[in-house]
């Protein structure tokens, strides 16, 4: 424990020390009788038991009161010398970025459905990293900005959980059409289908370029480790604005790590090349849509996510007055019940 203002405690101290001095000198001396009620045979009042215990117990209580006067002296110059502790804090934690980017065109439904599952264990788990979720099929739409609002994230992934289970179900004829079942596909579909007719869908590069720059700040705090979960199954129907390989330039060029994983069902070139893209950004690449196999790659990825940060540390300076005001108060409720039976 270290002191912000030492002086203070040295002053109190001295003042304490003053009244050490005073208070011996004040009893060595011997006092002359300066009025009050006089008592007849006081040769025999002070010969008496009574008298002499009840001189014990004032001698000793008014000790006391002179050591919890002296005590309150010395705690008041400690408060006012303002104690306070140092600690180192990491701050690893706090320093990491993570984005799932998922293609929701209609391929990738069981996958994503099972991702999301695992995934939302992995959020509950953060302490201070944000998080954010892109999804895309012909456009890229950012459903939720980079935030450690880690409800809210949880909120948005079982909305499109939901929405996906609900459009597997009606393709798997376990689901009627209904104004719900159109209420939750929308929520997965608005915004990622714009100029579909013209561009057509599954829009790889795109989805994952656009992932890279909803790192908003990358400029302002490059120090910052920069993680998307990438989910496709990389199987191209449209016309592209940014292929896959460059998107994945995007991500080395800003330091991105991409972890990527792909269907079952993938095809071997759009899996290799997948898997190239992801391996050149320092991720690894996954795939599969097992309920099991699933855990097993989220639990590899945040094995790998925490791996990625440089850990760091800031001085944290705090008070602790708490200890020294609490023997201050006990001090001076002594004291006070002391004067109550001093008849001070």
């Amino acid at each position: 424990m270290e002191l912000k203002s030492p002086l203070a405690l040295y002053i109190c101290a001295g003042v304490a020390a003053v009244f050490v001095i005073a208070t011996f000198i004040n009893i060595r001396l011997k006092r002359k009788y300066k009025g009050g009620k006089r008592s007849y045979l006081p040769e025999y009042l002070t010969s008496q038991p009574s008298y002499k215990a009840k001189m014990v117990w004032y001698t000793i209580l008014k000790y006391v009161l002179i050591v919890l006067i002296i005590t309150s002296i010395v705690l008041s110059g400690f408060l006012m010398s303002r104690p306070y502790k140092t600690e180192s804090r990491q701050l690893a934690n706090y320093n990491r970025d993570i984005i799932l980017c998922m293609d929701v065109s209609t391929t990738v439904d069981h996958l994503n459905a099972t991702l999301i599952d695992k995934l939302e264990e992995l959020v509950l788990e953060l302490n201070g990293e944000r998080f954010g979720i892109v999804i895309f099929n012909t456009s890229p739409v950012l459903l939720v900005p980079l935030t450690n609002d880690y409800q809210y994230v949880i909120e948005i992934l079982e909305k499109v959980k939901v929405g996906l289970q609900m459009r597997l179900d009606f393709d798997n004829g376990k689901l009627i059409y209904s104004d719900k079942l159109l209420e939750s596909e929308a929520f997965i579909s608005n915004g990622t289908l714009v100029d579909n007719a013209e561009r057509g869908s599954s829009i790889i590069g795109d989805g994952l370029a656009a992932a890279a720059l909803d790192f908003y700040d990358y400029e302002d705090k490059p120090d910052r480790s920069r993680v998307i979960i990438f989910s496709t199954d990389n199987e191209l129907y449209g016309e592209e604005i940014i292929t896959l390989p460059e998107a994945g330039q995007m991500c080395q060029d800003r330091d991105i790590t991409v972890y990527g994983i792909g269907t079952e069902k993938m095809a071997p070139a759009d899996r290799a090349m997948m898997k190239e893209v992801v391996e050149d950004t320092g991720g690894t690449f996954y795939y599969g849509e097992d309920d099991d196999v699933v855990e097993g790659i989220v639990s590899e990825i945040r094995r790998q996510i925490a791996t990625l940060d440089d850990t760091q540390y800031e001085i944290v300076e705090y008070e602790t007055p708490e200890t020294p005001f609490r023997l201050l108060l006990l001090s001076l409720s002594l004291m006070l019940l002391l004067a109550f039976l001093l008849k001070v």
